[in-house]
């Protein structure tokens, strides 16, 4: 990939940087930062580049980047997310408050049987990282239950592209379709962990935006 502008990755919840290994490797060489909520780390690392890039999130990490993503960025690719994932009133595809407030108690109790389930549901049976930073993960739930970034997507200006997995348990196609009703998406037949399970669909969608981009 020769892309002259770097990559910014932010994870989703209940996962790290290392998550992006496989999208990373399907890239090749080109310029990448990875983001950190800190979920299983001494601190967080959030700081975007201070030049123009493309932004790619996953889950929660959308979330992020459509609030923060800021005037440097030139692109973003959001996988498996959304613009709002709690729901409300107004948005009655959302994932019920209770589930979500259900997930947050299960953090408190037990860490990492809940941590262990939701990944699983996700699609990965793999050891839970440590430490387990709960405080920075009851925060990331906090935010999936109460952020609304559906304003922050009308206004943004840069090109945008959604893909999603048709048979995504996290983040299933109605709560998609519903946050991005006016946008062409692009379907995958696959689940919530599209940057593990079709790097090469997701490296592909990140060096056709590049392309078409300059750094200017």
């Amino acid at each position: 990939m020769s892309a002259t502008l770097p990559l910014a990755f932010v994870h989703g919840w209940a996962f790290d940087p290392t998550f992006w290994a496989t999208t990373r490797a399907a890239l090749g060489k080109t310029r990448t930062r990875c983001l950190d909520f800190g979920f299983f780390a001494p601190r967080a690392h959030m700081e975007l580049p201070q030049e123009p890039y493309i932004g790619v999130g996953h889950s929660l990490g959308t979330l992020w980047l459509l609030r923060h993503h800021g005037p440097l960025c030139r692109g973003l690719i959001l996988i498996n997310g959304f613009s709002r994932f709690g729901a409300g009133p107004d948005f009655t595809a959302g994932i019920a408050r209770r589930v979500i407030e259900r997930m947050r108690q299960g953090l408190l109790r037990a860490p990492q049987g809940l941590l262990h389930s939701f990944r699983l549901r996700a699609g990965i049976d793999s050891p839970v990282p440590e430490p387990i930073a709960r405080d920075r993960l009851e925060t990331g739930l906090e935010t999936l239950m109460d952020m609304d970034c559906r304003d922050d997507l009308h206004r943004t200006t840069c090109p945008i592209h959604v893909m999603a997995g048709t048979q995504d348990a996290i983040a299933p196609p109605a709560l998609i379709e519903a946050c991005f009703p006016a946008r062409s998406l692009q379907w995958l037949e696959g689940g919530h962990l599209l940057p593990l399970t079709h790097a090469t669909a997701c490296a592909d969608a990140i060096t056709t935006m590049a392309r078409r981009i300059t750094p200017s």
